[in-house]
């Protein structure tokens, strides 16, 4: 999506913004977080370097953003499904599991969250950043034991894994009858 006249454009910094993380996850999650260059990134939008770092000093600060934005997102998606459900456990697990399940077909959300597990595992700032998330959304209070909602939050996890590495996709049903069998019966 190269624009046209790149100088000649009327500035629109929160599309222009929104144009710098939508093609750093593009290319982060088709080709690799390490492939995400200012100079990539500008070379797809046509923006100029110069007005990428206008928005984001370094590769740093954009993977910031981008997971600000994911764990935003999640937060609220995860908020809602304790609404919606009659969620009466003390964390979130199950309402996560839920929005895992939901989002598993989503291709656009999936390309986020690969960039997310690559920024998981190559750095320990992202991973406590994932963690503090976890342990103020979905786990029970420090010290409280809840097996039931630790188990929901792997068995999410390892979905959430296996359907964005692209590894043992499962069916609908599979996710379903998961879904059932984790739901506490009221």
């Amino acid at each position: 999506m190269v624009l046209e006249n790149a100088y000649k454009r009327k500035k629109e910094p929160e599309i222009n913004k929104k144009m710098i993380i939508d093609m750093a996850i593009e290319i982060g999650a088709t080709e690799d977080w390490h492939q995400v260059t200012f100079q990539a990134i500008a070379d797809r939008t046509g923006l100029s370097k110069g007005g990428i770092i206008h928005h984001f000093r370094n590769k740093e600060e954009l993977l910031d953003e981008m997971m600000r934005q994911g764990l935003d997102e999640l937060t609220e998606s995860v908020k809602q499904y304790k609404l919606d459900g009659n969620i009466l456990e003390k964390d979130g697990s199950l309402a996560y599991l839920k929005f895992i399940i939901s989002k598993s077909d989503d291709e656009s959300y999936k390309k986020k969250m690969r960039v997310v597990l690559q920024a998981i595992m190559i750095s320990e700032h992202y991973r406590e950043m994932w963690d503090s998330w976890c342990r103020a959304n979905i786990l029970p209070p420090e010290g409280e034991i809840n097996i039931h909602g630790l188990v929901t939050k792997l068995v999410a996890d390892g979905i959430w894994y296996t359907e964005n590495l692209g590894y043992g996709a499962l069916t609908e049903k599979n996710k379903q009858d998961i879904l059932d069998y984790l739901t506490p019966k009221l």
